[in-house]
């Protein structure tokens, strides 16, 4: 596997070609209307040069391994959308839904929490989210509940080292949070020592980062070696009662997989790709895998509509829940579900200082709710 410094070298040379992959997976590098007839270019792993998608998708699935992804007997479901580092959104929304109390410690009981991927990136606090996450993980279990952290690819991407490839993804915070911590901490008293305000000290920060690619890899190797390799092990897909939960969406070729297998194949890839070994890339960085997928949310109805009733029918699901495109940058309505309430799509933008809402959507005695909570992240 190439090293990130090649890698980057690699999707530099993919310009501008690869422009099409990221205008149709990355929301904000354009506000254009969604287009289905795009041909997507994908990254090629392996150096080879970039070609049109023409093999399906997904490839061969690797052997299951035996994590649980199914849940059955489910009283309360709440499940939230991205979250890119609004730790204080996240919190509020917790104390409202009353999954925890003001000391953070779970009270949810038998609760099935579910965040939808998409931690890392674009807000300043993605490592407190995580650790908390990963906290409550083990409180909600003690208590009969459960608190499932799905993948999402802003995760994949940190993992992957390509989020600095995209200026604005990793905040200065969430840059410093990820160093190793006998570097952090002296650049983090020269800056303090050098900044009259808040804001000059970010700015040191930011220029360090953009600046020092040494450091960058440093950031990314430190994180793998903290948080990666644990959040390689996060599912891609799980079912609770007859809803699936996914943070990008499903082909139509992917729901007759089960979640056990789509969860192994690309959680066994991710563990090569952090073992530094050298392979093809089948599951990871997929335009049209279950972490960048963006069909089910953005395109119209009328065409997708029997396509997602045979989805639904594979996964034997009434409902699929979905992050990943945020509502306010697209102009959905997150309060009503798709198709008929058949596919719920809830990044409210709970990290967008600007047009993003705090949201929960809840699922209780067979009725699925969209409830508001609040305005976004302020930071």
């Amino acid at each position: 596997m190439p090293r990130r410094s090649e890698a980057s070298s690699r999707l530099r040379r993919l310009r501008p070609t690869a422009a099409l992959a990221l205008l149709a997976a990355l929301p904000f590098l354009c506000h254009c209307s969604h287009r289905t007839d795009i041909a997507v270019i994908a990254p090629s792993p392996a150096g080879s040069s970039p070609s049109l998608e023409t093999t399906p998708f997904p490839p061969a699935p690797y052997p299951e391994r035996g994590r649980p992804c199914v849940f059955t007997g489910v009283e309360t479901i709440v499940a939230v959308g991205d979250i890119h580092g609004a730790y204080d959104a996240f919190v509020d929304i917790l104390k409202t839904m009353g999954l925890v109390d003001r000391h953070l410690r779970w009270t949810g009981g038998r609760t099935h929490l579910v965040q939808m991927g998409d931690v890392m990136d674009r807000g300043p606090k993605a490592r407190a989210v995580i650790d908390l996450i990963r906290r409550l993980e083990r409180e909600a279990e003690e208590d009969g509940g459960a608190v499932h952290m799905l993948l999402g690819n802003h995760e994949e991407m940190n993992i992957l080292g390509y989020s600095f490839e995209t200026k604005g993804y990793v905040t200065p915070e969430q840059f410093r949070d990820f160093l190793p911590s006998r570097l952090r901490d002296r650049k983090d008293a020269e800056f303090q020592s050098q900044a009259p305000t808040y804001q000059e000290y970010n700015r040191l920060w930011q220029e360090y980062m953009d600046g020092n690619p040494q450091a960058r890899d440093l950031y990314t190797n430190t994180f793998n070696r903290t948080y990666g390799r644990w959040l390689a092990g996060r599912p891609v897909v799980i079912k609770i009662n007859d809803t699936v939960f996914v943070h990008g969406g499903l082909t139509e070729a992917l729901s007759v997989l089960s979640c056990e297998t789509i969860n192994a194949s690309l959680s066994l890839e991710l563990e090569r790709y952090l073992r530094k070994e050298d392979f093809d890339w089948a599951w990871i960085y997929q335009p049209r895998g279950p972490l960048w997928y963006r069909d089910l949310a953005l395109t119209p109805e009328e065409t997708l509509r029997d396509e997602v009733d045979r989805i639904l029918a594979n996964l034997k699901a009434r409902a699929i829940v979905i992050g990943h495109s945020p509502a306010p940058a697209y102009g959905l309505n997150p309060l009503r579900g798709r198709f008929g309430g058949k596919v719920w799509t809830i990044d409210t933008g709970i990290w967008m200082k600007d047009g993003g809402t705090r949201s929960a959507l809840v699922i209780k005695n067979d009725e699925i709710r969209l409830i508001m909570i609040g305005k976004g992240e302020e930071r």
